[in-house]
């Protein structure tokens, strides 16, 4: 059984992939702490869902990016959790025109001019991702498209520098045995009290104060790992109030959107392309091309992901308006027929949950370097971990999780704790 220390020397707010992070590493440390989340489960945006559907699916995060250097996924091969053994298939798989038309990824022109992006961030000044995009071709929709679902955010609204920051290797493997899944077995073992919702912080003599749904509690140091949208829109007060640099830094760097339409088959419908990833972009003509994931690990779904300002006017739309725009573009590409043969259906609200706000972290245009005031201790007591604090590693679980371990070395040594090497594959249970 999990103790709960009366005293704890730090309060961990929210049991994301961060806030996990941070109490494994508290754990490793000897530093008496607890996390607070308010939902009634681990992860955040990390959820695996068996239940819905009737298979396994991932509202959030889904692959191991740069996976060759994840430390996630040395966690999950470490632990035996399920996942594929190779990179997505690299092929570019797009129906258009009433056909699918099959390219390699070094070929195919969306990606080339997607590559655009980070390589003029890397020599050039902090602009718009819409600046050094064609968009007169006509692919740009799916450029587009693309776009706000790597990077949560339309091209209008994302900093080349920001987007040439980000580390990439380029080997993305999909979570067979779900990545909330991977999330949820770390969480075993540390001192997490679930339904318990903190409103405010306060900073006083030798600590913080910390107020929640189930009363307050004290300690000498917190750390932050919430969403960023939560701190933006001040739905966690803190006393005194945040610096002005952070408060421009929230908006600077704001979370994206992303969302997914997850449709159930009562057999595989869509086999035979060999691929498991589409874009469907029919007529060419069209403002958008929807992404899918096709019968993941042999599994009959079909999950259409969208970003950036699509996502956010799909929501308004409504579920059921939402799965019909999915399904009717599975339909130009597979049948008619297909419709028949649909099960249950699901589609994810996480701009519209307020612990949540949307997808990813992303800077706007001339604003990359505001990131780096996230990882600044605030009013020296206060320690912030989430994706968004990463400097390379930003919009994903393992940079989440390597922010977490970077918070609790630094509310450790406010403690007064010896400095120790972590073990970021060790687990508490």
């Amino acid at each position: 059984m999990v103790q709960f220390p009366s005293s704890p020397d730090v309060v961990i707010v929210g049991a994301g992939v961060a806030g996990i992070g941070a109490s494994l590493a508290l754990t490793q440390l000897g530093v008496p702490h607890i996390v607070l989340e308010s939902k009634q489960r681990v992860g955040g945006r990390a959820y695996s869902d068996e239940s819905c559907l009737g298979h396994l699916w991932d509202h959030g995060c889904h692959w191991f990016h740069s996976a060759d250097v994840n430390i996630l996924r040395k966690l999950a091969l470490a632990i035996g959790h399920d996942h594929g053994e190779s990179d997505r298939n690299r092929m570019s798989m797009r129906f258009s025109a009433g056909e699918w038309h099959r390219q390699d990824f070094d070929d195919d022109p969306v990606w080339q001019q997607l590559d655009r992006i980070p390589e003029s961030g890397s020599k050039g000044p902090d602009q718009a991702a819409s600046q050094v995009l064609d968009t007169m071709s006509p692919l740009y929709p799916v450029v587009r498209t693309w776009c706000q679902l790597i990077y949560s955010a339309d091209p209008e609204e994302l900093s080349c520098h920001d987007a040439a920051a980000y580390s990439d290797s380029h080997v993305n493997i999909p979570v067979r045995a779900g990545y909330g899944a991977l999330v949820a077995r770390m969480a075993r073992g540390l001192p997490i009290r679930l339904g318990t919702k903190v409103t405010a912080i306060e900073v006083i003599p030798d600590g913080v104060s910390v107020a929640t749904s189930e009363g307050v509690l004290k300690a000498r140091s917190c750390i932050l790992a919430v969403p960023a949208r939560v701190m933006e829109k001040g739905f966690l007060k803190i006393t005194p109030s945040v610096p002005p640099a952070l408060e421009n830094a929230f908006a600077a760097v704001p979370l994206g959107y992303g969302e997914k339409i997850a449709i159930s088959f009562d057999k595989p419908v869509l086999a035979g392309l060999g691929a498991g990833y589409g874009t469907i972009f029919d007529p060419p003509s069209a403002d958008t091309a929807l992404m899918f994931e096709l019968h993941p690990f042999g599994r009959p779904l079909a999950i259409c992901h969208v970003g950036g300002s699509i996502a956010q006017s799909l929501l308004k739309d409504g579920e059921p308006a939402m799965i019909e725009l999915a399904l009717d573009n599975l339909v130009k590409a597979f049948g008619g027929s297909i419709r028949k043969h649909v099960g249950r259906t699901a589609v994810t609200q996480w701009t519209k949950d307020p612990e949540i706000g949307g997808a990813y972290s992303c800077a706007k245009p001339g604003k990359a370097k505001e990131r780096m005031h996230f990882r600044e201790p605030l009013h020296e007591r206060i320690f912030m971990a989430g994706e968004h604090t990463h400097p390379h590693y930003f919009a994903t679980a393992h940079g989440a999780y390597e922010s977490g371990i970077r918070a609790a070395e630094q509310a450790a040594a406010l403690c007064g704790f010896p400095k120790a090497e972590i073990d970021p594959l060790k687990l508490a249970a």
